[in-house]
């Protein structure tokens, strides 16, 4: 599985839409291979007088993998990945970079390792890079559907089946039941604002996290959805019945992965489980495609949908990369800050009964 982890959020299109609207400023991009290093210097975040820039990934490009390859060769290079870091290195003027989302299982790892232990001057990168928020979160791997496989199957449950199929009959008696996708020649367009109304109908509007309720979010999807579904590099399906979106999902495509990026559902028919079926859907389709390997739920840890579907698990967590001596420090103490503004959080949610 290690060679399992593109990343599509590096895209240009995604990145641009994203200037000033997910990033604060402009982002600055170095390249070496198939490597893209995207990243923002960040002001006001220094530790003992460190500077700090941070690889640009976040809750809406989950990935912090550097690897772009998205016509699935996987040319993976120690080589190529040192120079990427020694230009980031150079071109930020850094002293630690913050990298959240960072794949643990990625050889890539190893040799981040390689790379601060030379920069360093040490004999082991034992203790050079702290981390925190560590996770795992949902992955299928589609070379193997069986039920409850440990290297990533489909994992749905024989009680589980019986109630997505119920559920299915059920909505077939309703009307004309089916499923409609870009790929399969579904008007760009149309699909877009198809989707935009129906994630606007369920929970996620009252939170004010649905894409449509959002003029900086909805400026953002509308920015870069077109371009990329052009390209082949995102598809939009949607479950519809009777001519009525029911629920809808939006994934990339990079390297041989399949990346679920938003799902939305009409709540008047969350009793159908609208958003299990369209997941269902595309993980069948992507089991019987020879053109993917795995798909990255980009989930949170502990999802209650992903995780019951899904049985692979990826690990990733926010690193400290310290550049210079001062950086390793300063990679210290920015981990130990960070550590502790999660905690606090953490125990405001509990206090408002949000956890």
């Amino acid at each position: 599985m290690t060679d399992r982890f593109d990343n599509p959020f590096v895209d240009e299109l995604f990145m641009r839409a994203g200037e000033g609207r997910i990033s604060a400023s402009g982002l600055k991009v170095v390249q070496s291979g198939g490597y893209r290093f995207p990243y923002e210097n960040l002001r006001g975040a220094s530790t003992l007088g460190a500077r700090s820039a941070r690889f640009w990934a976040h809750g809406y490009g989950p990935v912090g993998g550097a690897f772009w390859d998205p016509d699935g060769y996987h040319l993976r290079s120690e080589a190529d990945f040192h120079v990427g870091l020694d230009k980031l290195a150079e071109a930020s003027d850094a002293q630690v970079l913050i990298w959240p989302y960072f794949p643990m299982q990625a050889r890539e790892y190893g040799w981040l390792e390689n790379w601060v232990s030379l920069r360093l001057g040490r004999n082991t990168a034992k203790g050079l890079i702290p981390r925190t928020r560590e996770h795992t979160r949902a992955f299928l791997n589609c070379e193997s559907s069986a039920v409850g496989e440990d290297d990533g199957g489909l994992q749905l449950s024989r009680n589980k089946r019986k109630t997505t199929g119920r559920q299915w009959r059920r909505l077939e008696e309703l009307g004309s039941l089916q499923f409609e996708s870009t790929r399969d020649g579904l008007d760009h367009n149309e699909a877009i604002e198809a989707f935009l109304r129906v994630e606007a109908s369920g929970w996620k509007a009252n939170r004010g996290t649905a894409l449509a309720v959002n003029a900086e979010l909805n400026a953002f999807a509308h920015a870069f959805l077109p371009g990329m579904l052009a390209n082949g590099r995102a598809q939009i399906d949607l479950m519809v019945l009777d001519g009525r979106c029911l629920s809808g999902l939006v994934t990339f495509h990079c390297g041989r992965g399949l990346f679920t990026w938003k799902t939305g559902m009409d709540d008047v028919y969350k009793r159908y489980s609208p958003g299990v079926q369209i997941l269902l859907e595309v993980s069948r389709q992507a089991v019987s495609d020879p053109g993917v390997d795995y798909i990255d739920s980009l989930a949170d840890s502990g999802h209650p949908v992903a995780e019951h579907i899904w049985a692979g698990r990826r690990q990733l967590a926010t690193l400290f990369v310290p550049l210079t001596g001062l950086g390793r420090v300063a990679a210290q103490g920015l981990c130990s800050a960070y550590s502790t503004r999660d905690t606090a959080r953490y125990w405001a949610k509990r206090a408002l009964g949000r956890v």
